[in-house]
C-alpha cells in the first residue's frame, strides 16, 4: 500500500508534485472543508500551511486535537522565514502558545523557536522540468553564449525595497564590470514587466555565461534570510553558471566551493570579470554546481527526506508508547 498524506497546499506546490513522483499518494483537501474531514485512515502525515490556517485558530485546534488522537503528526515547511509572510503577533504569539508542529520544516532556521516541534533545514529545491534535458555537453561551447552576464527577477515594484536596492546593486556592479569591459554584454530582464515562461528562462540561463543572484523577498532591512530562494537550485540545475549574494546557509548546503558567493558590489564585479577570463574554469564549476544540484537537491530528494522524518516521528511514537 502507498504512503498516504492529506495536505491542503495545491496540486502544483513543488513538494506535493515530488511527493506524488516518488509513489507517495497525496489527497489535496480545502481548508474549508478540513473540519468535516473524516479520511484518515492510513494517513502518516498532515501538511499543512501553518501561515493560512492558523488565521482560523478554533478551526486549527480541532484539526490538531483530532490528529493527536490518530497519531498523525502537523507538518509545516516555512518557506519565508525570517518575514513569515508578516505574521501578526497575536497569531505568533498562539503558535508559540500551542506549540503545533510536530515536524518542522526551513529553508532557513531564524526564528524556529517561534514554530516548536522537531525542526529540520529543509531548503529550496530544483524542479524537474529545470535539469530533465539539461545538456553540460551543449554549454561548454563558448561561442553559443549570447549574454556574459544575466539577471532576471523582481525589478519594477518599487513599492518593494527589495526591488529597489536590486536595480540600485545591479546598475551599480554594471558599473563597475564596464570600468574592466567596456563591451561586456550585460542583461538584466524585470519579470514584472516581462513574464517570462519556464522555456524563455531556461533559454536565458543556458544562454548566459554568468546567471546572478541577488535578493530575496523574505528579506528583512537589516536581516536578510539564511535560506536561498529556489533560482539558486534552478540556475545550476539547468546547467548554468551561478553567481549569488551570500547567504548563511549556503556552507549548510553545498559540499566544498562550489557554490561561487559575494558580498557586496565590489566584490561581484570583482568576481564576474576574473570569471569571464577563464570560461573552462567557471564551467567546471557550473558543472560541478550541477552535479551537487541534480543529486541531491532535487524536490524527488526532498520529498524522500520528508518520508524518512515521518518514518523517524512514527518510530519514535511508537517507542514512546512501548
Amino acid at each position: 500500500m502507498k504512503a498516504r498524506i492529506v495536505t491542503t497546499h495545491s496540486d502544483g506546490g513543488p513538494l506535493v508534485v515530488a511527493l506524488r513522483a516518488v509513489g507517495v499518494q497525496v489527497e489535496r483537501v480545502d481548508w474549508k472543508d478540513v473540519p468535516g474531514y473524516r479520511n484518515f485512515e492510513d494517513c502518516i502525515g498532515f501538511y499543512g500551511n501553518l501561515f493560512a490556517e492558523i488565521k482560523n485558530l478554533p478551526a486549527f485546534v480541532a484539526l490538531k486535537r483530532k490528529l493527536g488522537r490518530l497519531g498523525i503528526p502537523y507538518v509545516f515547511w516555512n518557506r519565508d522565514a525570517p518575514w513569515n509572510v508578516g505574521m501578526k503577533l497575536h497569531r505568533r504569539l498562539a503558535v508559540q502558545w500551542m506549540a503545533p508542529v510536530d515536524i518542522y520544516l526551513a529553508h532557513s532556521l531564524q526564528d524556529a523557536a517561534w514554530f516548536s516541534g522537531h525542526c529540520h533545514y529543509f531548503p529550496n529545491a530544483a524542479q524537474r522540468p529545470y535539469y530533465a534535458d539539461t545538456s553540460i555537453e551543449d554549454l561548454r561551447d563558448e561561442a553559443s553564449y549570447e549574454q556574459d552576464v544575466c539577471f532576471f527577477g523582481a525589478l519594477g515594484n518599487t513599492r518593494r525595497r527589495a526591488c529597489r536596492e536590486r536595480v540600485e546593486f545591479l546598475s551599480e556592479v554594471e558599473r563597475r564590470v564596464r570600468r574592466a569591459l567596456p563591451v561586456v554584454r550585460f542583461r538584466v530582464l524585470d519579470t514584472v514587466q516581462q513574464g517570462l515562461g519556464l522555456e524563455q528562462q531556461l533559454r536565458l540561463i543556458r544562454t548566459s555565461k554568468i546567471n546572478l543572484n541577488y535578493g530575496a523577498m523574505c528579506d528583512l532591512p537589516g536581516n536578510p534570510s539564511w535560506g536561498m530562494p529556489e533560482r539558486v537550485f534552478g540556475i545550476p540545475a539547468a546547467g548554468g553558471f551561478l553567481l549569488t549574494d551570500y547567504r548563511r546557509s549556503i556552507p549548510d548546503t553545498f559540499a566544498g566551493d562550489a557554490c561561487d558567493f559575494f558580498l557586496e558590489a565590489e566584490d561581484c564585479a570583482a568576481k564576474i570579470i576574473s570569471s569571464l577570463e577563464s570560461f573552462h574554469v567557471l564551467r567546471a564549476r557550473a558543472e560541478e554546481m550541477h552535479r551537487q544540484v541534480v543529486e541531491r537537491h532535487t524536490y524527488e530528494a526532498r520529498a524522500m527526506q520528508l518520508l524518512g522524518l515521518l518514518q523517524s516521528y512514527r518510530n519514535t511514537a511508537a517507542t514512546r508508547r512501548a
